[in-house]
């Protein structure tokens, strides 16, 4: 990465930090653990303006500053990982596939099975917690695996980046129906993960409770003008709100507001 990059995914990812930190000020709790913010609007900023690489590395920076210097730790750290990556994954996967002449169907269904496999490493974290009282204790034990298993996935899709996409230009993207479409795979893929990671390893690990009483604590939490739902899909409404909302801003900044044409690779 060149000097201007670095610089970049440094500033970006202590802007995040600082979001991170004024959660309680304007972050808007949804009453399970989940906090809307705006954390990862600069994540999604570096990606539309200097391409996967970057974003990545905004992404891991801020995922260490979050498990060091924010009270949720590792747990969030992880939550916040797992939940930003479909949403400039997705987009990357969408221009490769435009580029290079991909099947994007299989492109799309491999990833669906690297989310699934994923959720099945976080529902064996979830199971030991549940039902081990020495990892109940020692709860640190079971985020570790699922963290470095999400790392080493971010750093494969970065090979392929460098292989198959590092000359695409992003400017497709600037098109309000790429970006919807790339948005409504990505909110779809990020709602499978959350639903799996909030269910089987943030939700228990957070309130210290078994998966089964966390989707019935979930049930009772009322969504705005629908009221009370089912679990999965009050995780899944709070994640498809939270990554639209994020997603745009970074969208509007670089696009509209020409911080892609002016400060773009």
């Amino acid at each position: 990465m060149r000097t201007y990059a670095l610089v970049a995914a440094a500033l970006l990812a202590a802007i995040g930090m600082l979001f991170q930190f004024a959660n309680s000020i304007i972050g808007i709790p949804t009453g399970f653990g989940m906090t809307i913010d705006l954390v990862a609007v600069p994540v999604l900023l570096a990606f539309f303006v200097l391409g996967y690489e970057v974003a990545l590395y905004v992404l891991v920076l801020l995922a260490l500053l979050i498990t060091f210097a924010s009270p949720t730790s590792f747990v969030g750290a992880i939550m916040k990982f797992s939940a930003t990556l479909p949403m400039f994954f997705i987009p990357t996967l969408y221009l490769m596939a435009r580029k290079r002449g991909f099947d994007a169907v299989k492109l799309f269904g491999i990833l669906v099975l690297a989310v699934i496999l994923l959720g099945v490493l976080f529902a064996l974290g979830g199971y030991s917690y549940a039902f081990s009282e020495t990892l109940f204790e020692n709860a640190l034990l079971i985020g570790v695996l699922p963290f470095l298993v999400l790392v080493a996935f971010s750093y494969f899709l970065l090979h392929i980046w460098k292989r198959y996409g590092a000359d695409l230009t992003l400017s497709s993207l600037a098109s309000w129906k790429s970006a919807l479409f790339v948005l409504a795979l990505a909110l779809l893929l990020r709602g499978i993960l959350m639903i799996f990671t909030n269910f089987y390893f943030a939700g228990p690990l957070f309130f210290k409770i078994s998966p089964q009483e966390f989707t019935s604590f979930v049930e009772s939490v009322p969504l705005p003008f629908l009221g009370s739902n089912s679990w999965y899909f009050v995780v899944f409404f709070w994640n498809a709100l939270q990554g639209a909302m994020e997603f745009t801003i970074a969208w509007l900044i670089a696009f509209r507001f020409g911080f892609a044409r002016k400060y773009g690779a």
